[in-house]
């Protein structure tokens, strides 16, 4: 019991990227992890994990990610498992999704293409060399 080594392997903490109020980015992005999105993002977003745009964040372009959760402004196309527009947030686009749910108050203009699971890990987003243009809301 004691004088034992363990073997326990601690587990890796979670990585949260944060663009916060104010950033403005344009390009492709990709992450590894979760991303908080404060600012602006005009572009291409791949994320292995969740994306979640604030209250007063833009994104306009293309995002694939495993959830969304909207509760700012979002226009572009969208693949995720599971999207959720908070009472704030606008959805304007073409999404492909397993499942979708809005909030009262929240705002989804656009196409909806409900899809399973292993097909939505099956679609890929344009290639990044197409030139996305960014207008103000």
């Amino acid at each position: 019991m004691f004088g034992k080594k363990s073997f326990f392997t601690p587990k890796s903490k979670p990585v949260l990227s944060f663009i916060a109020k104010g950033t403005k980015l344009t390009g492709n992005i990709e992450f590894s992890g979760d991303v908080l999105i404060g600012g602006e993002i005009c572009g291409q977003i791949l994320s292995n994990a969740n994306i979640t745009i604030e209250q007063g964040g833009n994104v306009q372009g293309e995002i694939k990610c495993q959830e969304f959760i909207v509760n700012g402004y979002f226009k572009g196309r969208l693949i995720c498992e599971r999207l959720v527009i908070q009472r704030h947030g606008v959805v304007d686009g073409e999404v492909a999704s397993t499942s979708m749910q809005i909030m009262k108050g929240g705002q989804f203009i656009g196409l909806r293409i409900k899809e399973d699971t292993s097909t939505i890990h099956t679609h890929t987003l344009p290639s990044a060399q197409q030139t996305l243009i960014c207008h103000q809301n």
